[in-house]
């Protein structure tokens, strides 16, 4: 068990080496019965954590926080990079239906400054490099603060972590969250004191089950207006967009006004809701540049696009860096290596070497990487994609090698997806999924891989 996995721990912080030496020997932290806790404390979770905390130092922290934040920026600036927000160019491409739509959308207000979001990094022997971006407030790994205090009262790593004399902090993603939206209102002069209703919108059938959460939004909200010291009275409800009726003064749920809306869910944007933020007078948390955002073709444009003379030298070299080769599927040769192929003979000849994405598929669905399908499958979804013209390929990479524990007893190589969330131009912590190697195939909540967190030292 020597495949690296020292130096990969030891670049994070010399203290998360110092974890694993000890753990991977010891059988307080091999048997997942010694962290029962995790597994019966299910409060608002709905995966399986992994045991083993992350020790990252200030030097790892702060290049995540530059790649994840740079990564979030150039992707909002692909349609007027790439597009300069011609409505023609910018409905064709992301399929508005009209130039009109994409005009009224893409005049500011959009949104797309404040947007709620959450990328995947894969961290390999030459960095952090993003394999997707999503813009939706809907993704998991919001929770750091119940799975943060939930591993930290497991006995194995409370008892670590006193011998060490440690004070660990950690990104609280919830309490940056609020905090970043009722900056945006106030500077907006939305709101400035009193009361403030922040409205989780989603489908009709998925608002009971948010509203069951709503204590754990109103604790987090209370505590975030508390560490601010405004003078503020905060509370959050669950409802559809129909539900939200439009006045002089904004959007209304009953009797209260609501000052902000995060989707979560639902139809898209109704036009009222829409016009409310249009004119200033709610918060839109993150609208219809969630579906355009989330695109994983804007990927490929930064990768195709970055020595087009649409960037700048420095975020060329930054794209070259953090972005890997990502390419749109369509009939025709492509460039590889320095070299033109035609695209269908390069993805049969190196199968092994790519992924082929759905570019708006979520949670792993419509991802087939190129080395754990069989030829059969892998020239199917090839077809399937090049006749559909809404897939990306890209270069699989290879994760740096990490060690955590596995299974009811041991530990393993792990590879890992790093999730910064950052909002705006704000980090917001992150959350970590992790997955033995030999298990094979994408990282996957819904297979074998457990989610975990980061503790900042």
């Amino acid at each position: 068990m020597n495949g690296g996995w020292q130096s990969t721990h030891l670049n994070l912080s010399a203290l998360d080496l110092k974890f694993r030496e000890v753990a991977k020997g010891s059988p307080e932290f091999l048997d997942r019965a010694h962290f029962k806790i995790l597994d019966e404390t299910k409060e608002l979770l709905h995966y399986r954590l992994q045991s083993w905390p992350t020790f990252v130092g200030p030097e790892k922290l702060a290049d995540l926080k530059r790649v994840g934040i740079e990564v979030s920026r150039l992707i909002r600036s692909v349609p007027e990079k790439i597009f300069r927000n011609d409505p023609v160019k910018l409905a064709g491409f992301y399929g508005l239906g009209s130039p009109w739509l994409a005009e009224v959308l893409f005049d500011p207000p959009t949104g797309a400054e404040t947007m709620l979001s959450r990328g995947d990094l894969i961290e390999t022997a030459s960095g952090f490099k993003c394999i997707e971006w999503n813009f939706t407030p809907s993704l998991g790994g919001w929770d750091t603060t119940i799975i943060t205090s939930q591993l930290l009262s497991a006995s194995p790593t409370s008892r670590f972590i006193e011998s060490e004399r440690l004070r660990p902090a950690f990104t609280d993603t919830m309490l940056e969250m609020f905090r970043f939206v009722i900056d945006d209102l106030r500077g907006k002069g939305i709101i400035d004191s009193g009361e403030l209703t922040i409205a989780f919108v989603t489908h009709a059938e998925e608002v009971p089950h948010i509203a069951g959460g709503l204590y754990y939004f109103d604790r987090e909200l209370q505590r975030t207006i508390e560490a601010m010291g405004i003078d503020l009275q905060g509370r959050t409800v669950a409802c559809t967009a129909e539900d939200l009726v439009p006045a002089e003064d904004g959007l209304h749920l009953a009797d209260r006004r609501v000052g902000a809306v995060i989707e979560l869910g639902g139809n898209g944007t109704p036009p009222h809701v829409y016009r409310q933020f249009k004119g200033n007078l709610v918060g839109l948390y993150n609208g219809p540049m969630n579906t355009i955002l989330s695109n994983k073709r804007n990927v490929a444009l930064l990768s195709q696009h970055a020595a087009s003379g649409a960037f700048s030298a420095e975020e060329h070299a930054f794209i070259g860096a953090h972005v890997p080769w990502t390419r749109l599927v369509a009939p025709g040769e492509i460039d590889y290596e320095g070299k033109m192929s035609p695209l269908a003979e390069l993805l049969m000849d190196r199968q092994e070497q790519f992924v082929l994405k759905d570019a708006s598929s979520y949670g792993g669905a419509g991802v087939v990487l190129g080395r754990f399908a069989s030829p059969e499958t892998w020239r199917q979804t090839l077809d399937n994609a090049l006749a559909k013209g809404d897939w990306v390929v890209q270069e699989i990479l290879e994760s740096l090698p990490y060690l955590y524990q596995s299974g009811d007893y041991g530990c393993s190589i792990h590879d890992v997806i790093w999730g910064p969330f950052v909002f705006g131009e704000r980090y917001g912590g992150v959350v970590l999924r992790m997955q033995p190697k030999a298990a094979g195939g994408a990282v996957n909540l819904s297979l074998s891989a457990t989610e975990g967190i980061v503790l900042e030292i």
